[in-house]
């Protein structure tokens, strides 16, 4: 008799958890993107945003519920060529569903906390200060926002321990297409929906397309939606919309510019500043490989012409690279000069087989040292640039040589993925002259690149076999930004100190 009555309480409370656990809804006669077009505000129309019709279709669907009640789909992947206020519609959604639940718990997660909180909680955030009937109403402290119904929504930092276990009622996760490393996929893993609201809760998923291999979330998600889903674009009234539905997943992978303000304009100007597979990925929302091609061979050759004529005033700039393995030095030397590159020397050192380069070599046969040393000598010299992982004892040699031209360090970090952009960028608007140097030629195109986000790219080897150190040399002659400059020591300088006098 004790254990059925222990038994029974159990199952109470079990029963008064799950019923608990429902979400209580608000009073909200309106659909979804009825009420946003109300209430979402955005500072474009200095009112609520005008969602395009296909967006509006979109939501419907991903608002649909079966006989039961329940959401038709738990996840909602929302991939959208850029600039098609995806990250403001997923900041809509989850502002939408803070009114439409009592108690909800909302969390927004990416691939860092600070782009959490700068993409889809910073439009949320935005539109309740635009909003006169809601900005008095709601709290938003740090990165939590407060409804007076008790909701809230919260950008949460990568932390798969802290942030397990939780009872959410819309999980948003931005741009999965960069999620790739170990804390993000455990995050994800941990973030799962509870199914206490099981029905009543959904994962919200905004991003573009990423780099193929390389979004271990993301592409699989894409390629069990487009290949095992049901097209279900005509259902919607959109014929020619991907959208897809797979077991519980509702997938928009749009690929076609839809909104009235993506002008062909707008796209003539992007393809100015964003290399073809960029363009391609976020303003096409294609899938493409994070390495390709430097340059095409066609615009190396249209930047081959006549070079302006040296005078002992022209000031050149040196660049130096070494391979790692010690088989190939390259010397680069030209102007760099409102914006515009004209190289006036390209060689190379190639190391015997079974030895070394010699870096000294002879009067008759210099080696890059002794040829570095000429070059100063003959021409106006004002920098040499240098990478200091390869050549730092060389550049100590040099550096204690009389009336020699500094020697300016180029670290080979994210600064060189900022330089490698721009001389891709020089190479395509013909802002680079060049005479053909064959060496430097086959260099250039020896190089394929790749892709470090929408700003960066990194010049790598097409084959381990070749050669790429005079493009490296290239990408530092054609960096126009500041370099940090060390101060060299003043010998027999009397300084006086505040407390010790003249030292």
């Amino acid at each position: 008799m004790v254990c059925q009555s222990a038994i029974a309480r159990v199952i109470e409370r079990v029963e008064s958890v799950w019923d608990d656990s429902e979400p209580e809804q608000e009073v909200i006669t309106q659909s979804a993107s009825d009420w946003i077009e109300d209430n979402f505000y955005i500072p474009e129309l200095e009112g609520p945003i005008r969602l395009v019709p296909y967006q509006r279709a979109v939501i419907q669907e991903a608002e649909r519920r079966d006989k039961n009640g329940h959401y038709v789909y738990s996840m909602v992947l929302w991939s959208d060529v850029k600039k098609s206020a995806k990250s403001s519609i997923a900041a809509a959604i989850a502002l939408y569903r803070a009114y439409y639940y009592k108690r909800a718990q909302i969390r927004i997660v990416a691939n860092d906390l600070k782009q959490a909180d700068t993409r889809v909680a910073f439009y949320l955030r935005r539109a309740i200060e635009l909003n006169p009937l809601m900005k008095d109403d709601i709290k938003q402290v740090n990165y939590k926002t407060t409804l007076p119904n008790k909701s809230t929504i919260e950008s949460v930092p990568i932390d798969p321990k802290g942030e397990a276990g939780g009872n959410d009622d819309l999980i948003i996760f931005s741009e999965l297409w960069a999620a790739r490393n170990r804390a993000m996929l455990q995050m994800w893993a941990e973030m799962t929906l509870s199914p206490l609201k099981f029905g009543h809760s959904q994962r919200w998923l905004e991003t573009y397309a990423g780099y193929t291999g390389e979004s271990p979330l993301l592409e699989p998600l894409w390629e069990r939606a487009t290949k095992e889903g049901e097209s279900i674009g005509e259902r919607l009234g959109f014929p020619d919309l991907e959208i897809f539905s797979h077991r519980g997943m509702l997938c928009l992978w749009n690929t076609i510019p839809r909104c009235p303000w993506q002008t062909p304009a707008y796209y003539t100007e992007e393809r100015m500043t964003l290399d073809d597979s960029e363009f391609e990925r976020v303003h096409g929302n294609r899938w493409v490989t994070s390495t390709n091609r430097f340059v095409p061979k066609e615009w190396w050759e249209d930047c081959e012409g006549e070079l302006p004529e040296v005078t002992r005033h022209t000031p050149m700039i040196i660049t130096l690279d070494a391979a790692v393995s010690g088989d190939c030095f390259g010397v680069l030397m030209g102007t760099n000069r409102k914006g515009h590159v004209d190289i006036y020397y390209a060689e190379k050192w190639g190391a015997p087989p079974e030895g070394e380069i010699d870096y000294q070599g002879t009067k008759d046969q210099p080696g890059p040292e002794l040829e570095i040393i000429r070059l100063c000598k003959k021409y106006n010299v004002i920098e040499i640039r240098y990478d200091p992982y390869q050549l730092h004892d060389m550049a100590t040699r040099l550096g204690k040589r009389r009336r020699f031209p500094p020697l300016v360090k180029f670290n080979q970090g994210s600064l060189r993925a900022v330089a490698d952009k721009g001389l891709r960028d020089k190479i395509k608007e013909k802002r680079i002259t060049h005479d053909g140097n064959d060496s430097l030629t086959e260099h250039v195109l020896n190089a394929n690149a790749k892709q470090e986000g929408e700003s960066k790219l990194r010049i790598v080897k097409r084959s381990t076999l070749l050669k790429i150190d005079l493009t490296v040399c290239l990408s530092m002659l054609a960096y126009d930004g500041p370099l940090p400059r060390e101060k060299k020591k003043q010998k027999g300088v009397m300084v006086q100190s505040k407390t010790k006098g003249w030292a």
